[in-house]
């Protein structure tokens, strides 16, 4: 059995599991065959209303009743009865290639490498049952789906660079404290001589450069030579030359110039810092053989120039990033695989001012938990800090990743929900051919959203490079414009919710649609008997009345 993500392994199972549990439940009090009882009543009770000529009320009746036991009938065997069962060592998950920089892979439920594992070991001795008709739809739109994601073209997860550099922190206290005092001894103030003497004279390109740090500019005019740490660095050794003077300081090390303060290639704050940001997102974009960073430039940039590059992009990022977070483990479908699985970094409504929203989020956390366990709860944080972003401000830098990322566990709760609701669903329509059609056209809807998500993944990264490539850069350029990061916001937010909202909507009328054409072929069918019934009995009539001569 397929599944289409990390948390539907938990949600799929889960779900089967409880299905048994409850059919198991229906059978014993009795309530499966009130459908079928009520189904007798009635006909019987029609039969009486109508009035009797010569039994054939009562023979229409039977056929009624007949028609209607063995369409129910085949309704409760193959779709009602749980017969196969659902087991985790048959479970995979066909992870997609959506990124470029990604390989299709199978994972087994057993071995996500993920936090699921956990919840997963716990739930692996457990076996869920699933209905034929179910199991066989099941397959049917997992193959569906998966033969439709694979025809879409991948792309390179530009849209997530902000988010994901502005995660990245930077753990040492003292290295942070360092780059403000680089800020104030250095860049301001040759920034501020700059634009006192020749800023006019530059390019415009020298201007955009000189808005940095380790700004190209600064450094190769000799701007950044005339300053120097005003307190004692300890990772350069004291100068008697250079530091003449502060010779009570030289215990505590030396007065770097702001040249070698920045540059230097052992203990410079430059090399400092790119050694200090993870491992993984520093090879991703900088160093690997497809980076990121030069798969989505028009300009050939060195090893220097994308460090450079990818320095000044997450400088400018940590700046306007706001600090908002809660630790939650997480492996989502499009955003994480299970090597990339990490501390994300949501709106967190513990710091809501809004006091529903705290209400809410404490209520569905503490109740997922005790329900679920901790898959589901990570869920709710998720679902929660959606509700939270939505509320903010449109510029809060949590906001696109909390969707981007968690608006894929929708899909998994929904069809677990379904799932759960499908025992019921059969008994309300009375295991109708009607209410299985629509039911299934809508379980068919929920597991093709899988599609829905991975066309707004792709959209939304090439949305991304086409608004942002001014100077070759793409995403990486500096220059990105507050109006920018709204419009593309507000695509985001259309793609991964109005899209989605818009698709469910257009599969529930085409699942009413379907219901209505089959119920119209039964009563067609029942009309169709009722008109040769009468008419075999006026034939008969004219028979006996033949026979007799017209006598009575």
């Amino acid at each position: 059995m397929g599944v289409a993500s990390y948390f539907e392994f938990v949600t799929t199972l889960f779900g089967w599991i409880l299905y048994q549990g409850i059919w198991a439940v229906l059978v014993d009090t009795g309530i499966v065959f009130i459908p079928i009882i009520a189904m007798v009543l009635g006909h019987v009770l029609e039969s009486h209303k109508g009035g009797d000529d010569e039994g054939s009320a009562a023979i229409q009746s039977l056929k009624k009743i007949e028609a209607d036991f063995i369409a129910m009938l085949g309704v409760l065997i193959f779709a009602a009865i749980p017969m196969l069962d659902v087991e985790l060592t048959d479970m995979e998950y066909h992870k997609p290639a959506l990124r470029c920089t990604d390989t299709p892979e199978t994972i087994p439920g057993t071995a996500t490498g993920t936090t699921y594992d956990t919840t997963l070991a716990a739930m692996a001795d457990q076996t869920g049952a699933i209905p034929l008709w179910w199991a066989m739809l099941h397959w049917l739109s997992k193959a569906v789906t998966a033969a439709s994601v694979a025809a879409i073209p991948c792309s390179y997860d530009v849209a997530s660079v902000d988010y994901r550099l502005a995660e990245a922190n930077l753990e040492d206290p003292v290295l942070n404290q360092e780059l403000e005092q680089f800020k104030n001894d250095c860049w301001q103030p040759a920034y501020s001589r700059l634009s006192r003497t020749n800023l006019a004279s530059l390019t415009q390109v020298e201007k955009e450069d000189a808005t940095w740090l380790g700004s190209e500019y600064l450094l190769g005019s000799g701007l950044y030579d005339r300053y120097y740490s005003t307190v004692p660095n300890p990772q350069f050794a004291f100068d008697a030359t250079r530091d003449a003077g502060y010779e009570a300081y030289q215990v505590e090390g030396g007065f770097p110039d702001c040249r070698d303060w920045w540059s230097d290639g052992a203990v410079g704050l430059r090399r400092r810092v790119l050694d200090n940001i993870p491992a993984d997102l520093r090879n991703e974009m900088i160093y690997n053989a497809d980076n990121l960073i030069q798969e989505t430039s028009t300009v050939t940039l060195s090893a220097s120039e994308r460090e450079d590059v990818f320095l000044r992009k997450y400088l400018a990022v940590k700046r306007t990033a706001e600090a908002v977070g809660s630790d939650m483990p997480l492996a989502v479908t499009y955003g994480d695989g299970a090597e990339q699985v990490r501390q994300g970094r949501f709106a967190d409504w513990r710091n809501s001012e809004n006091l529903l929203l705290q209400s809410a989020g404490n209520v569905l956390n503490t109740g997922a938990y005790l329900i679920l366990g901790e898959a589901a709860r990570d869920a709710g944080e998720v679902g929660v800090a959606l509700i939270g972003s939505a509320l903010k401000a449109p510029a809060a830098m949590g906001e696109g990743y909390a969707m981007r990322n968690g608006i894929s566990l929708f899909q998994p709760l929904a069809l677990m929900m379904m799932i759960i609701a499908l025992p019921f669903l059969l008994i309300f329509g009375r295991y109708g051919l009607r209410a299985l059609v629509t039911l299934s056209v809508i379980y068919f809807g929920f597991h093709f959203l899988t599609f829905i998500w991975a066309v707004a993944f792709w959209v939304d990264n090439n949305l991304m490079h086409l608004l942002t490539s001014a100077g070759g850069l793409s995403v990486f350029a500096s220059g990105t414009s507050v109006t920018q990061s709204l419009i593309l916001l507000y695509i985001s937010r259309f793609l991964y919710i109005v899209f989605p909202i818009l698709y469910l909507t257009a599969v529930g009328w085409v699942g009413y649609q379907s219901g209505n054409v089959v119920g119209q072929v039964g009563d067609f069918g029942g009309k169709t008997g009722a008109i040769g019934a009468t008419g075999g009995q006026f034939a008969g009539q004219v028979a006996t009345k033949a026979a007799t001569k017209g006598r009575a």
